[in-house]
Formats: structure tokens, sequence, C-alpha cells
């Protein structure tokens, strides 16, 4: 436990000025900016009697924590404050992240642009409270709990996961301008500073990764005009099983996807490719037949299942230049390695390079 308050004991008044809030007041602070927030949600007063803070034992970037928060008539609920200060990110993410403020505010335009109108089961958005004068960028959100699929080994669990990724491609695939233009896009000149960064870790890897990358780097920039052809949507960006909580059973929708601060406009691929990573080559298939057969009903469009499959293809390996061009070498992280023997799968089973 971190921390308590109770309306009882709040004496903060309203957060003006250029001075950093103090620690003493933090609590009193998220207190009234999620009062204030589920007043006007539920078209009443409402009041926080207390709240309880417990740290976020599992961090993927920014600083979370745990909220119960008691209210009147013996209501309660359970909220996620999300950290997303530029300031406040971990040490891994520090390492291959630029700390702008940017980045931080694209996830809360997620929530409230896209996300809260499509009742897919993604977190419900309670409050948020932007301030940057005091470095505060806080987004508090429905807690989906604790099971996360990563954690699943259950193949069966993973099928639903690209069945919904189908539902959420088919439900923004055609959104207005005015909703998404603020999302980066995976274009043409995303793809070629990919190709950029691969280029420049080259020729300082160890002889046998060297020779690996660069087998894929010569097919994927040969592949970058074709690729950029692809239709998009909105796509989470980083659709891994870290990133999808499990609800229980009784809810009505068993799958939450959160942590939406890489969302971009992009081929919905990415994201089948990315949740059907690690499994066998039988298990993958499922998976996007799963999203195939859901995809299709979704939206009625006739789809053809080889050309389906070599697009997958394709993005598989731009995926995985794309980390690896993140992570850079093994030094910096174990996931570097990971990639390359994801990599070493994706070049055996590619008919255009293998």
């Amino acid at each position: 436990m971190i921390g308590r308050t109770s309306l009882a004991e709040s004496a903060a008044g309203p957060v003006s000025g250029p001075q950093p809030i103090s620690a003493d007041h933090l609590n009193d602070v998220m207190l009234k900016t999620l009062e204030r927030a589920l007043s006007r949600s539920r078209g009443r007063p409402i009041r926080v009697l207390q709240l309880d803070r417990t740290a976020c034992q599992h961090e993927s970037t920014f600083h979370g924590e745990h909220l119960f928060a008691r209210l009147e008539n013996e209501e309660s609920i359970r909220v996620f404050l999300k950290d997303l200060s530029p300031q406040h990110q971990i040490e891994q993410a520090r390492k291959v992240r630029r700390p702008d403020v940017p980045a931080s505010n694209q996830e809360l335009r997620v929530y409230q642009t896209i996300l809260s109108g499509l009742q897919l089961g993604t977190p419900e958005l309670y409050a948020s409270r932007w301030d940057s004068e005091r470095g505060i960028y806080w987004m508090f959100l429905e807690d989906t709990g604790s099971s996360r699929l990563r954690d699943c080994r259950n193949f069966i669990r993973w099928v639903p996961a690209a069945q919904w990724a189908a539902r959420f491609h088919a439900a923004t695939r055609n959104l207005p301008a005015s909703q998404t233009n603020f999302l980066p896009s995976y274009d043409a000149a995303q793809f070629r500073c990919c190709a950029a960064r691969i280029q420049k870790i080259l020729p300082n890897l160890e002889s046998k990764d060297r020779q690996l990358i660069e087998r894929a780097y010569n097919h994927f920039e040969s592949r970058i005009d074709w690729l950029n052809g692809l239709s998009r949507s909105v796509i989470h960006g980083q659709f891994f099983g870290k990133n999808i909580m499990l609800r229980p059973k009784t809810h009505k929708h068993h799958i939450a996807v959160i942590d939406w601060e890489t969302a971009a406009l992009g081929p919905s691929s990415f994201d089948l490719v990315s949740v059907s990573s690690g499994w066998t080559a039988r298990e993958r298939e499922s998976m996007w037949r799963a999203y195939f057969d859901q995809y299709q009903a979704e939206t009625r469009l006739p789809l053809n299942w080889d050309s389906f499959c070599l697009e997958l293809q394709e993005m598989e390996l731009y995926q995985a230049l794309e980390w690896l061009g993140w992570w850079r070498n093994r030094s910096v992280s174990h996931n570097f390695g990971k990639w390359v023997k994801e990599l070493e799968r994706i070049v055996k089973e590619h008919p255009a390079i293998a």
C-alpha cells in the first residue's frame, strides 16, 4: 500500500500556478480529479470518501497504480491510474523512447476519440488530468485486473484475441480523418526509417546475426512500395499478450486491450502477426484463419486466403526488422536475441527468401 486519503482529510484547493505539486497533496488531487469526472459522467454529485492506492507490479513503459475508490452508499470502483509523464517512464523504456509529451498525450486521445465509441471492451476512461506546469499527465481507467494473456499458455485462450483484433480493425477501417489525423501512419516514410535503422546497425553486428538480418533487409527494401499500398485501419501497434487482459468469464467482454500509446494507422496484419508470434506454424495458421473468418463476417468483404497469408508473411518480416532496429544489438536487451530467433523462423518459411 502506498497511500490513503479520505475526503474528510482533504485540504487541497484547486491546482494552479507553476510550482510542482507536493507529494503531500497528490492523494487529494487524485481524489478530486476522479470525483469531479464521475460527477460529470453520472450527471449528479459523486463523493469519493476514500482512495486506497497500491503500486502496480507489472509496468511496461509508464508507472501505474491500482486505486480502490470508496463512494457513498457503500459503492466502490477499482481504477487503474496511468502516469503518462515522460519523466516517469521506467528505466528500460528510457533506453529506447524519447521523453516527449506528444507521445504520452496520444494514448489519451485514442481513448477519447476512438475507443470510447466502439464498445469492444477496452477499459473505460473515467477521468484524466493534464497539467503540464506541474508535470501531471494522468489517466484514470477501469481496472481490468491482473490476468494477462501473456501468462496463459492455453492456446484456446489466444484465438479470441485474434477475433477481437478482426472486430476492432473492421470497426476502424473507415473512420473519418477528424478522428484519426493525430495518429502516426505506417507508410513509405515509416518503412524507409526502419530500413535506415537496419542499415545503421548492420556493420556492428556479430557475423551470424548480420548475415541473417542483411538477407531479410534486402528483401524488405524491395517490398516497401508494395507495403505502402496496403489498406489501413487503426492498429494497436503492440498487440502482444502482455497488453491483453483476461476478464472473468462472467463479464460481457472477456478481453480488454490496454496500453494504446503505440496506436497508429497501418496495415491490420501488423497486429495479427504480433499476437500470433511465438506459436507453432499450425497454431499461427489457426489464429490467422480465425481472424480471416471474423473479419469477413464483420465487413462482408470477400478475401483471398493466399493473398491474406502473403501479406502476413511480409508483415512478419517487417515487424521483426522493426524490433531489431529498435533494440539495436544484444547488449541493449535480451529482446534482440529473441527477435533474431523469430527472424530466423520467418526467413526460413518465407517463399521469396528461403
